[in-house]
């Protein structure tokens, strides 16, 4: 949700941490909230779909993943000196690069 919750609205993004983050029951929720268990679980249900449209749209999360799976090996070829490792991580790194900027063009 990190990456985009900006895009939610605000009571999608406040009820989906509560959910999530808080760790609250949706019957915690409504409580809160004002409303029903039904209702919060709507708004839910919506931001979830709506967080799963974005990222399959802008795939951000995977690629924050695989730029820091890379980054963690790059730091174990360092430690090892492995010189051969370390040019195809960084081959592997500069494609990665490479395709999230093809998808800001």
């Amino acid at each position: 949700m990190d990456f985009y919750s900006g895009l939610l609205t605000g009571r999608q993004r406040d009820l989906l941490t509560l959910y999530y983050d808080d760790d609250l029951s949706l019957s915690e929720i409504a409580e809160i909230d004002g409303t029903s268990r039904q209702a919060v679980h709507s708004v839910i249900r919506r931001g979830v779909e709506r967080l799963t449209e974005i990222e399959a749209s802008l795939a951000l999360v995977g690629q924050h993943r695989e730029l820091n799976r890379l980054l963690e090996e790059l730091k174990l070829e360092v430690k090892n000196n492995n010189c051969k490792k370390l040019q195809v991580l960084i081959e592997q790194l500069d494609r990665s690069l490479n395709r999230s900027q093809e998808g800001d063009s």
